[in-house]
């Protein structure tokens, strides 16, 4: 440290560059790619989002045949909403008003955001292993292509 006083009162201050250690490390969600200053305060989001996959008690749990209803109805409905030209391609994001037990019986360890305000849950498919996923959980090995019917 130097330090160099004149008539002026100016004073300058030499450190020593930054290490590659001192410099600001940020952390990252791999879902929803939020980024956090801590490791603590990733792993608080963690916590967080593995709460919201917990059911609740006074959620009904519906039989299986329901739930395997839901997601044909809703695969239906995901097929319809999204656009067959490649300048359509990229994020898309699909809303559907349904009972909370049915979003939770198909979505139940997807879930990765809940709003208490409004009632609405979110999941992220996201990454190299987001159509294995999707696939996985409506049962549908084909979910890369779109299948146009003959009219």
């Amino acid at each position: 440290m130097c330090s160099n006083n004149n008539k002026t009162g100016v004073s300058a201050v030499l450190t020593s560059p930054l290490s590659p250690s001192s410099v600001l490390q940020q952390y990252e969600c791999a879902i929803c790619k939020a980024i956090y200053k801590s490791k603590a305060g990733l792993t608080r989001h963690k916590n967080i989002v593995k709460k919201y996959n917990e059911r609740r008690e006074d959620l009904y749990t519906l039989p299986s045949e329901a739930i395997t209803e839901f997601k044909a109805h809703l695969v239906h409905v995901i097929q319809n909403k999204l656009k067959g030209h490649f300048s359509k391609s990229g994020r898309q994001t699909i809303s559907f008003p349904c009972l909370e037990s049915l979003f939770f019986g198909v979505f139940e360890g997807y879930i990765h955001h809940y709003n208490y305000r409004s009632g609405s849950y979110k999941c992220f498919f996201q990454g190299s292993d987001a159509y294995t996923k999707i696939s996985n959980l409506f049962g549908n090995p084909n979910w890369r292509r779109k299948f146009f019917e003959n009219t």
